[in-house]
């Protein structure tokens, strides 16, 4: 599963913690799939948009000839 947030008028994306509610503005213009550490659990939230990127779920949905040319994904 991957957590999608709002993109505020500003192009920030509102990001909201789903063990507390603690919501953060991000600056990010790639992705609206955002985590952050939150002080409720000292932990990244979500887990699932944690595990998105650094357990490589993200690099895996591209192809390896994307990957091995250089290409921008």
């Amino acid at each position: 599963m991957l957590i999608f947030y709002p993109r505020l008028p500003n192009g920030n994306i509102l990001w909201t913690c789903d063990n507390c509610g603690n919501t953060a503005q991000v600056s990010c213009s790639e992705t609206n799939a955002v985590a952050l550490y939150c002080t409720c659990s000292c932990k990244i939230q979500p887990q699932c948009n944690d595990d998105w990127y650094n357990k490589n779920l993200y690099l895996k949905r591209i192809p390896i000839e994307i990957r091995l040319n250089n290409s921008v994904f």
